[in-house]
């Protein structure tokens, strides 16, 4: 499944030229199946609703029905993070408002932006607990 959103990522205005490692994670909410968590380094020239509402469609075409709060998912797209932009929208907010936090987000943002910062603060430089996010030997490739 994370292929296959990759693949549908790069037929939009959007260029994929890093992945990350794949990383597994117990689920948050009712009991299903562990999450696998990677990210994609994109470049596109769409605004950033744009791209998040094509990413939500990409979610529907594989699809994810959103029947409750952290329920089970075929897949889940995040827009976690643009260099030098900043998003506050009721539909998104960019960086994600949870990613300094979530080890199982930022992880993967490294490997594909390992000089991601935020204002002067680097990402890198953040003390988050890496506990519980296990890195898979599966490929986005």
């Amino acid at each position: 499944m994370l292929r296959s959103a990759v693949e549908h990522l790069q037929q939009l205005r959007a260029a994929v030229t890093a992945r990350s490692a794949v990383y597994e994670t117990a689920p948050v909410g009712p009991p299903q199946p562990d999450y696998l968590n990677a990210a994609v380094l994109v470049e596109t020239s769409m605004a950033p609703l744009a791209l998040f509402d094509a990413m939500l469609a990409i979610e529907r075409e594989l699809g994810r029905v959103r029947l409750e709060k952290w329920g089970p998912r075929t897949i889940d797209l995040d827009l976690l993070f643009i260099q030098d932009v900043s998003v506050n929208d009721p539909r998104l907010v960019v960086p994600h408002p949870h990613l300094r936090e979530r080890a199982f987000a930022l992880l993967p943002l490294l490997d594909v932006l390992p000089n991601a910062h935020v204002g002067t603060e680097r990402l890198v430089d953040l003390r988050i607990d890496p506990a519980g996010v296990r890195k898979t030997d599966l490929s986005l490739f």
